[in-house]
C-alpha cells in the first residue's frame, strides 16, 4: 500500500482502488482493512520521523504528501 502511494506522491488513491490493486477484484476482503492498514502506516511514518505524512480526502481517498 505505501508503495502504491508513493510511486506516485500527491495522488489519491480511493478505498476502493487499493483494494483492487492489492487484493484484486475477487477479494472478498472488507473496506475496513484499508483502513486498518492506513491506521498502521500512518503511525509508523510517525515513529519514524518520516517527512511525509498519508492525508485523506473524504470521497476522493488517501495520498501520501510532504510533512509540514
Amino acid at each position: 500500500m505505501l508503495e502504491l502511494l508513493m510511486r506516485q506522491p500527491g495522488l489519491r488513491l480511493s478505498t476502493e482502488q487499493l483494494m483492487e490493486r492489492i487484493w484484486g477484484c475477487d477479494s472478498e476482503a472488507d473496506v475496513s482493512v484499508v483502513w486498518a492498514y492506513i491506521s498502521f502506516l500512518r503511525r509508523k511514518l510517525e515513529r519514524l520521523h518520516a517527512q511525509v505524512k498519508i492525508t485523506a480526502s473524504r470521497s476522493l481517498g488517501y495520498a501520501l504528501e510532504v510533512a509540514r
